[in-house]
């Protein structure tokens, strides 16, 4: 099997190469890691067992932060490494996890994922979410060392691939040991898909954990302060916005600017290639903008008045999200499934958000279901709720007040995920050596 997945995988890169040569010449992206992407990560050098976390990108990142933390309190034994695909998330992996080791994910080849896993030695490999690679799966069970998926979930748009597929998923979810998922939902359609049900434990959304759980009446000054925001000044920020997004709010902004004094635009674009292009379109549409790393950097006046503030920096902006008067989480005005709730709700933020949530469909409907959240169909309908929050605070701050409460009915995940880990990790392990 690994003999021809490596085959299918090498004929698909050649069929592609010249596509991958373009991107490799003018994005950064796509040339960057390739020494530890290919197996070339640096070895391990200490001799304790290792608990090896993937996370994909920025999301997934940030959102393992309170089980690697419960990790080192209650398994200190144990030394916690981690990986990303994504550029950004190995930014955040190295900024946040500075005392841990930081890798990129290795490419599914056999003698790939073999060389790495040699040099890491790990004893439990925690993917989040759901990452099905085959050959990795492959040679951590040929190793001995048990996989766990953790955060599962499988989502409305992966199940009809998953379903064509079954038979080869049904091989794939065989090699991992455990399945904490975030609700039973996920859990049937694992089961459906093949996973042993005896495998499967519901331990809830770790997002959740991830929001912050300090005051939400707490404003951080400081931030405020570099974007050049007076104290109650309203804030609309964009959160993960996508193309079609930038210019509904944008939009909005400048229709809404007459009827709410002193209000400001922060974009957060959801990926870093598109800074430039946002920054143009602010510009195009006759608004001043200035960057994050601008005001950082002390190369741009913090006190524009009017400028759009673009934030070109990644995993600040659940702390921007606490500066907002109303967040709009992106991803949903157009059809990419949407992007996490849970943080501007867990900040007691009104969020806004469009009709296509597949990806936290469960966690969006519930915010609908107890009114703490505002869904709209199109760009008109966007504008409208966008006035009647910003022009209504009493309303905006319930709707605020009603989020918080359930995020922290659902806190907890992390916990109950780190007591259905035990059983890997009460006898600590050199596996994969």
């Amino acid at each position: 099997m690994s003999i021809l997945l490596d085959a299918a995988y090498l004929a698909g890169a050649v069929a592609a190469s010249p596509l991958l040569v373009y991107k490799a010449l003018t994005s950064e992206k796509y040339r960057t890691g390739y020494r530890e992407r290919l197996g070339g990560v640096a070895p391990r050098g200490g001799q304790e067992p290792c608990v090896w976390v993937h996370a994909v990108s920025v999301g997934e990142m940030n959102l393992v932060a309170a089980l690697v933390e419960g990790l080192e309190r209650e398994r200190g034994e144990w030394e916690v490494v981690l990986s990303a695909a994504t550029n950004t998330g190995m930014a955040v992996a190295r900024k946040r996890y500075a005392e841990h080791q930081a890798f990129y994910f290795p490419l599914d080849l056999s003698w790939v994922v073999r060389k790495a896993m040699g040099r890491i030695r790990p004893g439990l490999i925690l993917l989040v979410e759901l990452e099905l690679w085959p050959n990795f799966l492959g040679e951590a069970r040929r190793r001995g060392v048990p996989v766990a998926i953790v955060n599962g979930r499988v989502s409305d748009r992966s199940l009809p691939r998953y379903r064509r597929l079954r038979p080869l998923v049904a091989r794939w979810l065989d090699r991992v040991s455990l399945f904490c998922v975030q609700n039973e939902t996920y859990g049937e359609r694992l089961a459906e898909l093949g996973a042993a049900r005896d495998r499967i434990v519901v331990t809830g959304n770790m997002k959740f954990d991830a929001c912050p759980d300090t005051a939400p009446t707490a404003r951080d000054e400081a931030l405020a302060a570099s974007f050049g925001l007076a104290a109650d000044q309203p804030l609309l920020v964009g959160g993960c916005t996508w193309p079609g997004e930038d210019e509904a709010l944008l939009d909005a902004y400048r229709a809404l600017r007459g009827d709410v004094p002193g209000l400001r635009l922060l974009l957060a674009p959801r990926q870093a290639d598109r800074f430039e292009p946002v920054e143009q379109l602010i510009r195009s549409d006759g608004l001043p903008c200035v960057r994050r790393t601008a005001l950082r950097a002390g190369e741009a006046p913090a006190a524009s008045p009017d400028a759009v503030i673009l934030l070109d920096t990644m995993g600040e902006l659940a702390r921007v999200y606490g500066l907002a008067r109303v967040a709009f989480v992106g991803g949903s005005l157009t059809p990419h499934g949407g992007h996490a709730t849970m943080e501007p709700s867990g900040l007691a933020r009104p969020v806004v958000f469009g009709p296509h949530t597949e990806n936290f469909r469960d966690v969006n409907e519930e915010l609908l279901a107890h009114d703490a959240a505002r869904r709209v169909a199109d760009a008109d309908e966007l504008e409208q709720t966008l006035r009647q929050l910003l022009t209504d605070p009493a309303e905006a701050d319930a709707l605020g007040r009603r989020a918080r409460q359930v995020v922290d009915h659902h806190r907890g995940a992390t916990r109950r995920t780190l007591d259905a880990l035990a059983r890997f990790l009460n006898t600590p392990s050199t596996k994969g050596a």
